[in-house]
């Protein structure tokens, strides 16, 4: 009913819907009936009677103009999250003006309406449901406007999985407080009873199966489950964060630390994989699991921690990346030049990669440590020259384990760490290469010639772990270096009279072989006289003067003077002499040959004195055979 407090006297004069023109008509419709019967009874003398007639019209109830409906669906394929409210809505009106409330209840049973205590009072006494559970009931709200009322879920009772509801629009009149009839429960397929409440999914467990190699595939496993039923078990999944702070229940994902998520529909266990990047530093990692069902709703355990593991692996060695060269620049074979000694600036390029990147964890050191280095006769192989340092052979083995003072290796890194996500380091090496390394050029012995040299290198990490020797793809020779040296700068034939000769060859120069090859010898030779020097040579002179050709050499003192196998010394045509000095194979011992000398004075020389000449040596590579 309608009561303006305003208009509380004029509301007193119409109590019970009565109004004064209709007393006043009745009244004369009296007076009418008695003048009437006056006139036919001829007005009998006796005194009037009246009666006054009373009606109590009684409150009407609220009823729905618009049907109460859930503002949200919540039905079994779109619940309501455990924890978010329900909320309904309801357009009801009065015909008296009066508020409304909106009540649900859990059950049809018959509500009961509460009166205001007086009509200043009303919209202050709320109705209650008749039996079962209350969802929830409006504020009073004014007649024929939207009245809504809400109640936040939960997973205990009298919460179920599935939860029945009905609505009813009541008022408080002071006197004849009224619900409608007959309960509403939606008015379609999307916002009609029931209400379904979608429980949390439950996680136990978080684990990884940890540790894994840069690249690898990490398995991140729970134990995990979804409680509801009713229409089939939840399907969940699993997202993994790198933090326990950047979790967003809006997305159900990870704003900026995401890890990992579930790919397929599962209903229990879910588990999510991750490829570790290719580049990754071996340390402990923290990671977070979520469980997250197909609704969106996630497990009151989330998040788990469960930290992994990248393993260190051994850094890397690309065989296009070791570069091996002489002194003479990129793509040179390499040469010796230092009698005797060691030749340096042989160069070795060379490049380590490491997984676990150029830094390491703390980002204070370098991930990659060190290195060996090999330089080897190709058909050595590295299964001798190993990086041990046991097999240092200057002939065709240098290791890097050896110490400096037996080879020193120098070496640079043209490259600096400048992430966590390089993963390289560049080197340049320069080297020296004793005079007794084997040549492997043309000419040399059959098993020389058949090989090349090589270098090759191992990367070494912060945790001692050594990458496999990696051999350059593209090997070079090195080029035989012939060189010799005379031992005695003086043939020493001692005291002749002219007309005699040495009987067989008594003098001795001796050959040093101080390079890599196998050496012969030709030699050609001056006059001897008793003025010659270099610059100016000995007259001719049958008296004074010995010409060369009384010289005579070969690779025995048993040899005769004038025997078929003493060479006579010229000095237009070098005679070869075929010593066969073998290669030398000791850095601290040449080996040597002697070569043997006579000489005849001719009859006709008639000055007595010192003579000298000059004989001149040149090297010659040996036939292979001869090495």
């Amino acid at each position: 009913m309608s009561y303006n407090n305003h208009e509380f006297p004029r509301y007193m004069r119409t109590a019970g819907k009565i109004t004064v023109v209709t007393a006043l008509a009745g009244l004369l419709v009296f007076v009418m009936a008695f003048v009437f019967d006056f006139g036919s009874k001829e007005l009998s003398k006796v005194s009037a009677q009246t009666a006054t007639t009373t009606l109590t019209v009684l409150n009407t109830p609220p009823s729905f103009v618009i049907d109460a409906y859930e503002v949200t669906e919540s039905s079994t394929s779109t619940p309501t999250n455990s924890g978010d409210a329900i909320v309904w809505s309801a357009l009801g009106g009065d015909s008296n003006g009066a508020p409304y409330f909106l009540l649900i209840c859990s059950t049809n049973a018959s509500p009961t309406a509460n009166a205001a205590a007086d009509i200043f009072s009303l919209g202050t006494a709320a109705p209650a449901c008749g039996g079962g559970v209350q969802w929830g009931v409006s504020t009073a709200t004014v007649s024929n406007t939207l009245a809504t009322v809400s109640t936040t879920t939960t997973e205990a009772a009298p919460f179920a999985e599935v939860n029945t509801w009905f609505a009813w629009v009541c008022d408080d009149d002071p006197s004849n407080p009224r619900c409608n009839t007959v309960p509403v429960q939606g008015y379609s397929a999307t916002n009609s009873s029931p209400f379904h409440v979608n429980s949390r999914p439950v996680l136990n467990n978080f684990a990884n199966n940890g540790p894994v190699d840069p690249a690898g595939v990490l398995t991140f496993f729970s134990t995990s489950s979804d409680p509801d039923i009713v229409g089939g078990e939840d399907s969940i999944y699993l997202v993994v964060c790198q933090t326990n702070t950047d979790y967003n229940p809006v997305t159900n994902t990870c704003d900026s630390n995401f890890l990992a998520s579930t790919t397929i529909t599962v209903l229990s266990d879910a588990s999510a994989t991750f490829t570790l990047p290719a580049i990754i530093r071996d340390d402990t990692y923290p990671a977070y699991g979520y469980i997250v069902d197909s609704h969106g709703h996630e497990a009151s355990a989330n998040p788990l921690q469960a930290n992994f593991d990248v393993n260190n692996v051994a850094p890397t060695v690309l065989s296009a990346e070791v570069e091996l060269y002489g002194v003479g620049g990129v793509g040179t074979d390499l040469t010796l030049s230092v009698p005797a000694g060691e030749t340096p600036g042989s160069v070795l390029n060379f490049t380590i990669h490491d997984a676990n990147s150029c830094l390491t964890a703390a980002s204070t050191t370098d991930e990659i440590a060190g290195f060996t280095a090999l330089v080897y006769r190709t058909d050595i192989g590295t299964t001798t020259c190993n990086g041990t340092g046991a097999n240092y052979n200057p002939n065709n083995c240098y290791d890097s384990a050896v110490a400096t003072t037996t080879w020193n290796l120098s070496c640079t890194a043209t490259s600096t760490c400048a992430s966590p996500t390089q993963d390289y380091m560049d080197y340049s090496c320069t080297f020296p290469l004793w005079f007794v390394a084997d040549p492997t050029d043309s000419g040399t012995p059959a098993a020389q010639d058949a090989t090349t040299w090589s270098a090759a290198i191992s990367g070494i990490d912060d945790d001692g772990a050594s990458s496999t020797i990696v051999a350059t793809a593209a090997p070079v020779e090195l080029i035989s270096y012939l060189s010799i040296n005379i031992l005695a700068t003086e043939i020493v034939y001692g005291g002749i009279e002219p007309g005699n000769d040495t009987g067989t060859l008594i003098a001795t120069s001796t050959i040093v072989n101080e390079g890599n090859t196998g050496i012969d010898q030709e030699i050609q030779g001056e006059s001897m006289c008793g003025t010659f020097t270099p610059a100016t040579e000995c007259p001719v002179s049958a008296t004074s003067t010995i010409p060369e050709s009384e010289q005579k050499f070969g690779t025995s003192t048993l040899f005769a003077y004038a025997g078929p196998e003493a060479l006579t010394l010229s000095s237009s045509t070098a005679q070869e002499l075929e010593i066969n000095v073998n290669q030398t194979s000791a850095t601290s011992t040449q080996l040597t040959k002697d070569t043997y000398w006579g000489i005849a004075v001719p009859i006709t020389i008639t000055l007595a004195g010192n003579y000298t000449g000059l004989n001149t040596f040149v090297g010659k590579i040996a036939e292979p055979a001869d090495w």
